[in-house]
């Protein structure tokens, strides 16, 4: 903050500051917000955040990195990757992961919301796609 300092002879000299606190703080503030957040941002992006999943009494994780997640929501669409997509481009991505690793395993959850014929549904094109192991719920296949 620049301030003025009147000498007796009347001359003016300017004396000018920069006040480093009020920076320090806005840096200390943004440095916990950015500390908080980034857990956050982390779990929202392996899981779907359109899909309201039931919980369990022991919330175990529903995501693994050899695992296959799809996701049914409660109007039948289907999200893999974190993009919704067909039933065709589904099998197109579990085959070839299937091609690239026999013993692939695809975990299939469903919104509670969620009629039981689109989760069949996706159950059904994993084992044609020839997956060993297509499991619904909460646990990842082991």
């Amino acid at each position: 903050m620049a301030h003025i300092n009147l000498k007796t002879k009347g001359n003016v000299q300017t004396m000018a500051e920069i006040n480093m606190v009020p920076f320090i703080d806005i840096v200390l503030v943004l440095l916990i917000i950015f500390m908080v957040m980034t857990p956050v941002l982390v779990k929202m992006q392996e899981r779907d955040i359109q899909v309201s999943l039931p919980t369990d009494a022991q919330n175990q994780t529903l995501s693994s990195l050899d695992v296959i997640t799809i996701n049914v929501r409660r109007n039948g669409s289907y999200v893999m990757h974190g993009k919704q997509v067909t039933l065709e481009e589904m099998m197109q991505s579990v085959t070839a992961a299937v091609k690239a690793n026999a013993s692939q395993k695809v975990l299939i959850r469903g919104d509670q919301e969620a009629l039981h014929g689109y989760v069949a549904k996706a159950v059904s094109l994993c084992k044609h796609a020839g997956v060993k192991e297509a499991k619904i719920g909460y646990q990842v296949p082991e």
